[in-house]
């Protein structure tokens, strides 16, 4: 299992390491440290950047999500390799965050109270209560104050980057039709369908009554009732109030017998009853579409953010490695 990398320098919508421990922590319920409970923190200094310090916390709060995926995957030896590797590899990124907002803190980047409230507002929503989210910013050894000086730092961070960096780095028309040029074999697709649905569960009727009332509104839309009426006022799938919309599948996403069936249908075909564990289904090919390259105009904003993410990861790199030039970096 690979390394995740931790980039820095995250918006405060897409979370930093901190944010997604927190968000983890509220998703699951639970109240748990990722490592060490907060008092058996040992608050050692690591590295020191510019004015900046790297204290242990600072370490295993990044460190938290792999380290306990690690916990999961690994035992004995195997895990205690992978935790220093991965140790090594996070001190580097800690070490480049704090050489980022050395930078912001001597341009004196400004960050408003009401934009870091803004953050303490978002994470502390994604608890149930006030008394839990307290036990889990404490668990990492926070407290409120420690918190939002966190989340201060991290968009003085991002407010640097955005103008040093991001604002200076764009994505011609040219590069973008180059790359899906070079690339076809990234943009095929297969096989696909576009699909209505019908379900007739079995949970309130018996099985052969399920399966005749399907087979009924199967003989209604041969007659010649639109699908999209008898789905919305028979169907018991979530896509009832859609009419059955599906939108598009591709082979191989259905389950094996579904899928079997719906793609030896031509555009128009519908479906015999299929049983499931929730029932019948009947299915509707609205369109169908055979092996092709994706156009353009589909890929385009796709390609678009690939580009424009590796430029400036590359270009966030090279200016990182300027501002190391000019700093006093310790590691202890």
């Amino acid at each position: 299992m690979p390394t995740p990398s931790v980039r820095p320098f995250r918006s405060p919508k897409t979370a930093g390491p901190l944010i997604a421990v927190l968000a983890a922590l509220a998703a699951s319920g639970a109240v748990v440290a990722p490592a060490a409970r907060a008092a058996e923190v040992v608050e050692r200094i690591l590295a020191v950047v510019n004015d900046e310090v790297i204290t242990e916390q600072d370490l295993q709060i990044v460190m938290a999500p792999v380290a306990a995926q690690y916990r999961t995957a690994y035992t004995g030896e195997e895990l205690d390799a992978r935790l220093r590797r991965a140790r090594q590899e996070f001190l580097q990124k800690v070490i480049d965050d704090k050489l980022v907002l050395s930078e912001a803190k001597r341009k004196q980047v400004i960050v408003k109270e009401e934009e870091v409230d803004d953050m303490m507002a978002d994470v502390r929503n994604k608890f149930p209560d006030r008394d839990t989210f307290l036990k889990a910013i404490e668990l990492q050894g926070l407290s409120e104050k420690k918190l939002w000086n966190r989340f201060r730092d991290q968009l003085l961070s991002q407010k640097l980057v955005s103008f040093e960096v991001k604002s200076k780095v764009a994505v011609s028309p040219g590069e973008v039709s180059e790359y899906y040029k070079a690339h076809s074999d990234e943009f095929v697709q297969g096989d696909r369908v576009r699909l209505q649905h019908i379900l007739v569960r079995t949970s309130a009727r018996t099985s052969d009554d399920a399966r005749a009332f399907a087979e009924s509104l199967i003989d209604q839309i041969r007659a010649g009732k639109p699908f999209e009426e008898i789905a919305r006022a028979y169907s018991e799938g979530a896509e009832a109030s859609e009419g059955g919309e599906m939108g598009w599948m591709e082979k191989g996403q259905l389950l094996g017998e579904i899928d079997a069936k719906v793609f030896a249908l031509e555009e128009g075909g519908i479906t015999e009853p299929i049983q499931s564990s929730l029932g019948y289904h009947v299915f509707r090919v609205v369109q169908r579409e055979k092996f092709s390259l994706k156009p353009l105009a589909e890929v385009r904003a796709k390609i678009l953010d690939k580009l424009f993410k590796d430029k400036l990861d590359a270009r966030i790199a090279e200016w990182i490695q300027h501002l190391k030039k000019n700093a006093y970096i310790s590691i202890r």
